[in-house]
């Protein structure tokens, strides 16, 4: 990975959002737009990879910070300073290590004074002289360091994971997700949003298990900041995201004429999905047109609710009704005739994309979660109209969250049965009749969704 040099104030800033994610918790994607928006977008860039990188690399960093601090490392806030320094020598080929170690020991005199900077100093030109040290062997300790993963993760996976899989999906979790785009064809045809992006320095490309059925979503290949800068997303033309959620949207069997609840929707991007497949079906085959269609989309946060207005908006999606709702207190009285509850998660399901939840979640936040997650089901199945279909899903594919929660469910409400996925979703995504893959097993991250029906 090669990227341009900047100074001192990125690695200043980069240092102060990983202060501020290791503190609270926060995903970093929302503190780089809290924080990056006055920066030029190469430093910017910049902050953005060295902040992953760190993030992603974190236990195979300080192994080799700990090889070389003979004395030890007890103050954790300049361990997470050190840590930016050994990630841009071990990993960023475009910058030279004279450069990483001065920057980060000129913040280090920022923070904490001479004397740590001295040691910062020493410690950062020990690191660089020996270059990138990891643990040999296959033991879980050792692929746990070496892919700077949590032991108990590693554990949990491998009991439900072959060893080659396992190492797959670790390796896997450190590497940059692909980036997907959709087009959006209310506002342009494939072509001409392949037309637009090119223009702008975007190359993209058709994935040979989608463009068949669903040539609409397409990877992109090189120039991905330079879609978010194109004037044909300023106009709608496309939006992010993963082809997971297709067939997370296809389980729904949904169409104009059928309400739709779409419980923990914000920011709205499956329901703009449902919206525009229907506007797809209607361009092409006819039907009942999309604009009678109406989605309501709640949410427990107001806050996260006003991001669907570029959904509205920019997308052009004015059928998506939003409402702050909590669906375990929900205020509606009518029924809907399909449901999906994307729900709460441990995210452990997309590393790559949330690397940062490896390191703040445990096996005993998993349980409580659950139980949440039981809460919500029980609680929107109560809208649910006889014969009607709800669709229960996570970005986890931990049983706690996923299977045990669907059969918990069923073994109380007999009213209610497990669709089996069937052409909805590809074969090599289903198992126990539910989307459900782990991280490493496919291309795509982890993820579980199960269509219940209910009785009529």
């Amino acid at each position: 990975m090669s990227l341009p040099v900047s100074g001192i104030e990125s690695r200043h800033q980069a240092y102060r959002i990983l202060r501020e994610q290791e503190a609270s918790g926060a995903f970093l994607k929302d503190l780089f737009v809290a924080h990056l928006g006055v920066f030029p977008a190469q430093d910017a860039d910049l902050v953005r990879a060295i902040c992953l990188g760190v993030v992603r690399n974190r236990r195979l960093l300080d192994f080799n910070l700990d090889a070389h601090a003979a004395r030890g490392i007890k103050n954790a806030k300049l361990r997470v300073l050190l840590r930016i320094g050994a990630y841009q020598i071990l990993f960023l080929s475009g910058i030279p290590d004279f450069a990483a170690v001065n920057t980060v020991v000129e913040v280090a005199k920022r923070e904490f004074g001479k004397m740590e900077a001295g040691f910062a100093n020493a410690l950062l030109k020990a690191i660089a002289k020996a270059g990138l040290r990891a643990p040999e062997g296959n033991d879980l300790k050792s692929l746990a360091v070496r892919y700077s993963h949590p032991d108990w993760l590693v554990k949990r996976w491998h009991r439900e994971l072959k060893p080659q899989v396992l190492e797959a999906a670790l390796r896997r979790n450190n590497e940059e997700a692909p980036l997907w785009i959709r087009v959006n064809p209310r506002r342009a045809s494939v072509p001409d949003a392949v037309a637009a992006l090119a223009s702008a320095g975007v190359t993209l490309e058709a994935h040979p298990g989608l463009s068949a059925e669903y040539p609409w979503f397409l990877r992109v290949a090189d120039g991905a900041g330079k879609v978010l800068r194109s004037p044909a997303f300023a106009a709608g033309q496309m939006s992010f995201q993963d082809p997971v959620a297709l067939w997370v949207v296809s389980l729904l069997d949904w169409r104009p004429g059928l309400s739709l609840l779409d419980a923990c929707s914000a920011p709205g991007g499956k329901s703009a999905l449902a919206i525009e497949r229907a506007a797809l079906h209607y361009k092409e085959r006819g039907g009942e047109s999309p604009e009678k269609a109406r989605i309501v989309c709640g949410d427990l946060s107001a806050a996260r609710l006003g991001r669907m207005r570029d959904t509205r908006e920019r997308l052009g999606h004015a059928e998506l009704l939003p409402v702050a709702a909590d669906v375990a207190a929900p205020p509606f009285l009518t029924a809907f005739d399909r449901i999906l509850v994307d729900a709460p998660c441990s995210n452990l399901g997309v590393l790559r994309r949330r690397p940062e939840a490896r390191w703040h979640w445990t096996p005993e936040k998993t349980a409580a979660l659950a139980a949440k997650q039981k809460h919500l089901l029980d609680k929107a199945a109560a809208l649910l109209k006889p014969g009607g279909r709800l669709v229960y899903a996570t970005c986890s594919a931990e049983a706690e969250e996923t299977l045990d929660v669907v059969r918990d469910f069923l073994a109380r409400r007999p009213d209610f049965s497990l669709a089996s996925p069937g052409g909805a979703v590809p074969a090599a995504l289903q198992k126990k009749e539910c989307l459900w893959v782990y991280p490493g097993e496919t291309e795509y991250d982890g993820f579980f969704a199960a269509a219940l029906i209910r009785s009529a």
